[in-house]
């Protein structure tokens, strides 16, 4: 009469199945396995979460689970996981806290394998470590991928995709001390669309987010490739513009605002478009972000008190 398999036996023969352990031979699956526990977890239950201390490894047997990580909207879906996957093995091997949070989607079943029982098995086979290095460095990759582009999300203008106000402040910041610790020159130039709520009053708030990606394009068009452009407010922009003084941005400015007022903007509607700047130079204004950008919204204020469609700089 044949045996019921064990659940021992049943383990072993999972463990084979797991690409990560194809490598091991059956002394070494049966020690792993008589090490392991079996863990189930509901639907939305976090099975590892960020910051908390990394004490075992879990390898997937059923159901589906989701890799998430912190970002300023919520949570972020790194990856996703079903049978024969594993994780939480990072914290297991630099004694750090877990690195991202791991919910279960489905009622899942894993097996645990504790920190030191997982250390000495790593210990005892070179090709099981050599295999868990080579799957780390592909996931801390493809990681570093992921959150590369969520950065870049958060950094961005959903509308128009240039770099947001958020962004501006840090480059604003790092162009100042620049100029302090080497001397260098910047200009900022803020450029503001004319009488910009008539536009979406009367043709609605559609045609006036187009003229904004369309005002988004034309300042990438032409700006230099070293000059950065931002939306930094509703009708707002700003323009960084390196190794550039007082002249040179009173010339880029004009010049940008002239190349709105004669442009088409993309409706079926005839529209003359127009818009102010205002500038200033670092460190000819000061080195201080504030300093910096209370001149260069000053001036924009004098261009549109003194008749609009005009670039002006800080007064004397």
């Amino acid at each position: 009469m044949q045996q019921a398999p064990t659940a021992m036996s049943m383990r072993s023969e999972y463990l084979k199945r797991v690409p990560l352990l194809r490598e091991l031979n059956d002394q070494e699956i049966g020690k792993l396995a008589g090490r392991t526990r079996e863990e189930v977890f509901m639907p939305g239950a976090p099975i590892v979460e960020i910051g908390e201390p990394g004490d075992c490894l879990y390898i997937l047997l059923d159901g589906n689970v989701q890799v998430l990580y912190p970002a300023r909207s919520g949570e972020f879906e790194l990856a996703r996981m079903g049978p024969g996957d594993f994780f939480g093995e990072m914290a297991l091997l630099n004694n750090q806290p877990r690195s991202a949070t791991v919910r279960a989607l489905k009622p899942v079943r894993a097996l645990a394998l504790d920190k030191a029982d997982f250390r000495e098995i790593i210990a005892e086979s070179p090709t099981l470590a050599l295999k868990l290095l080579e799957v780390m460095s592909q996931r801390i990759r493809y990681a570093d991928e992921q959150i590369s582009g969520l950065s870049d999300k958060a950094l961005r203008d959903p509308l128009t995709s240039l770099l947001n106000r958020r962004a501006f402040h840090e480059r604003l910041i790092e162009e100042c001390e620049r100029s302090r610790r080497y001397g260098e020159h910047f200009s900022l130039i803020l450029l503001d669309l004319d009488r910009f709520k008539s536009i979406n009053d009367t043709f609605g708030h559609d045609a006036g987010d187009a003229i904004l990606v369309w005002v988004g394009r034309m300042l990438t068009d032409h700006t230099r490739v070293a000059d950065t452009p931002f939306r930094i407010g509703g009708e707002e922009f700003a323009i960084i513009a390196p190794a550039t003084g007082m002249g040179v941005a009173h010339t880029v400015a004009q010049r940008l605002l002239d190349t709105l007022a004669e442009a088409k903007p993309p409706l079926e509607v005839q529209l003359r478009l127009t818009a102010s700047a205002g500038f200033a130079a670092c460190p000819d204004n000061g080195f201080q972000t504030d300093a910096l950008f209370r001149a260069a919204d000053q001036a924009l204020i004098r261009a549109k008190q003194t008749g609009r469609s005009r670039a002006c700089g800080p007064e004397n």
